[in-house]
């Protein structure tokens, strides 16, 4: 009889988290800040979040030598593919428009490297007059594209000013490969 109790109470207790959890998965998405325009149409990006590798290093008579931490994304390549002059919709919410800077990846088998671990000592493009061609667009948006054609390969589109997501120090960015 006491077990059957259990499962009954059990059984109570974790029956409201079963439905919640598709509930939960069916939140409204935040509105996409960050377009991409392939023709004459806009389809919106979404942002990718970077995956942190701790190297350890040594310790050698109790002074730590050679740690350091690669940052990285996932997948060999990204899924949106543009030309050598991409032409981005940016929607700024709280930060400014030269907040945004494209970084070219390192690419290796099976994911991509940034450069180095921290976004600020990469060497990257900030979006601002005189690098890139920036119009106007209705609500407050800005139409950007590189005055100079990229290299082929590995990029990333992203926020500059923006806060970590994890303790790690990873981002969200906005990835596209360009083709040759």
């Amino acid at each position: 009889m006491k077990t059957i109790l259990k499962i009954i109470t059990v059984t109570n207790l974790l029956f409201p988290f079963l439905f919640l959890q598709p509930l939960q998965a069916q939140m409204p998405q935040p509105a996409p800040t960050v377009f991409i325009f392939v023709g004459d149409s806009v389809f919106p990006m979404r942002p990718i979040t970077s995956q942190s590798e701790l190297k350890r290093g040594w310790d050698i008579q109790g002074i730590h030598v050679g740690g350091k931490i690669k940052r990285y994304f996932s997948k060999p390549r990204a899924g949106q593919v543009t030309t050598r002059n991409p032409r981005f919709a940016i929607y700024p919410t709280t930060q400014n428009l030269n907040d945004y800077a494209l970084v070219r990846l390192k690419e290796r088998r099976g994911f991509r490297n940034l450069p180095c671990a921290e976004l600020k000592d990469c060497d990257y493009t900030r979006v601002e007059l005189g690098l890139f061609k920036i119009e106007n667009l209705p609500d407050m948006g800005f139409a950007v594209t590189p005055l100079t054609p990229l290299m082929p390969g590995e990029y990333i589109l992203t926020d500059l000013s923006q806060k970590a997501v994890n303790t790690y120090g990873d981002f969200k960015a906005y990835d596209f490969s360009v083709k040759e």
